[in-house]
């Protein structure tokens, strides 16, 4: 069971690394985690074998590893998750199923009060899932999902970042209260801000072009 435990931690860290790792090459090699906070709770789980199943969060009941903007977060300071729900079926054992596609975004995920309000809407770009019998009547299941996040602050601008969220659920078959780690990282990156297109720029130029050679000729 340790070692399945592990191997989870190990895959968020990972999913994590990798979308630091795409910032860092987006931001020219420049510092980008600046903060990070995990975020821990009771939550109810699909059993394995179950279609589409439902991830959700029912608590918070710890949090951890608080840096940079999260260091004095506290569990009042956090609101509980909003559930997932994967495409796919969990099917066999001692194996990692990927469920496809990945649930749809997550607007207003959880909210942070650091004091201000910081609200993580995150994008899933991972849904995996596996299933380690571990008695002769119990199983520990994990799902893993994990993708982008924008970082929507009290003052602009809002930051990219990325998180990682790990569902556990042991026991007898047919059990659905389980635990849940969320893990969230945020970058000193700028969401982009939307440019208008070429099109739409010549478009005004000429309406503004227009009114002057009205004005010109009244």
């Amino acid at each position: 069971m340790i070692a399945n435990i592990s191997r989870q931690l190990t895959t968020g860290a990972l999913a994590i690394a990798g979308t630091v790792a795409a910032f860092d090459f987006a931001g020219a090699a420049q510092a980008v985690t600046v903060s990070t906070l995990t975020i821990t709770g009771d939550a109810t789980i699909s059993p394995w074998g179950t279609t589409n199943p439902v991830l959700t969060p029912t608590s918070v009941t710890g949090v951890s590893n608080g840096t940079g903007q999260f260091a004095s977060v506290t569990v009042a300071n956090v609101t509980t998750p909003k559930p997932f729900t994967l495409s796919g079926t969990g099917s066999g054992t001692n194996t990692t199923v990927t469920f496809s596609p990945p649930p749809g975004p997550s607007l207003g995920f959880t909210t942070i009060a650091t004091p201000g309000l910081v609200t993580p809407n995150v994008t899933p770009t991972l849904a995996t899932g596996s299933n380690t019998p571990i008695a002769s009547s119990a199983s520990l299941t994990t799902y893993n999902v994990s993708g982008n996040a924008i970082f929507i602050e009290p003052f602009l601008p809002n930051f990219l970042g990325g998180f990682n969220i790990s569902f556990t659920l042991g026991g007898a078959p047919g059990s659905v209260a389980g635990t849940y780690s969320l893990t969230l990282v945020k970058t000193d990156i700028p969401e982009p801000v939307a440019v208008p297109e070429p099109s739409a720029i010549l478009g005004i130029l000429a309406v503004a072009g227009a009114g002057a050679f009205a004005r010109r000729k009244s």
